[in-house]
């Protein structure tokens, strides 16, 4: 991926987050695909746990 691309991407993951981290706070819900590709609901707050500890996986 060329830089660009990177801070493409990365600029959208950003906005993504901001975006769920204010869905979680208001109790939003969000549908994501399981294994199998079957649609879930699950709480937003759960995918912005899940996406802190990606960051901070990868920060280590």
């Amino acid at each position: 991926m060329t830089k660009r691309m990177e801070l493409a991407v990365a600029a959208l993951q950003e906005a993504i987050d901001e975006e769920m981290e204010r869905k979680a706070k208001l109790g939003y819900k969000a549908v994501i695909a399981d294994e199998n590709g079957n649609p879930v609901v699950v709480a937003a707050k759960t995918l912005v746990r899940k996406r802190c500890h990606e960051k901070t996986a990868s920060n280590n």
